[in-house]
């Protein structure tokens, strides 16, 4: 079985513990408080995929889905926000996010979230390339 490893980047601790609790043993986890911190870490050990808060101090979410898409373009990232705020999420997705999930984390659901993005990033990479006509 494939170990992916997820990035998880959120100001509060609460959260980043959270998310590491409830997903430990699966995957290779990273956390980081800002954006800034998580992207240096990203040109060492790039993951398969980033649960990136919107609302960070100093590089916000967006900035920083901009930045990682520009740079890392097969990196999946699931956005994650207090607010449904309609066009943050349209913004984020236009961006390159793969999903979002609103605060607060229902655990069961983000882990359905991420597995259906990793599972459909697997059958997007097994897929041959078929000449287009």
């Amino acid at each position: 079985m494939t170990e992916y490893a997820i990035t998880i980047v959120d100001d509060e601790e609460t959260i980043r513990d959270g998310i590491l609790m409830s997903l430990e043993g699966s995957y290779r986890m990273a956390a980081y408080a800002s954006a800034e911190k998580a992207l240096a870490a990203m040109k060492r050990d790039l993951p398969d995929l980033v649960l990136l808060d919107i609302g960070l101090p100093g590089m916000t979410g967006l900035e920083a889905l901009e930045t990682i898409k520009n740079a890392y373009p097969e990196v999946l990232v699931i956005m994650i926000t207090a607010f449904e705020d309609v066009d943050t999420v349209i913004a984020a997705m236009k961006a390159g996010a793969h999903d979002y999930v609103v605060k607060p984390l229902h655990m069961e659901g983000l882990e359905v979230t991420i597995g259906n993005a990793l599972d459909l990033s697997l059958i997007h990479i097994s897929e041959p390339t078929r000449p287009r006509r």
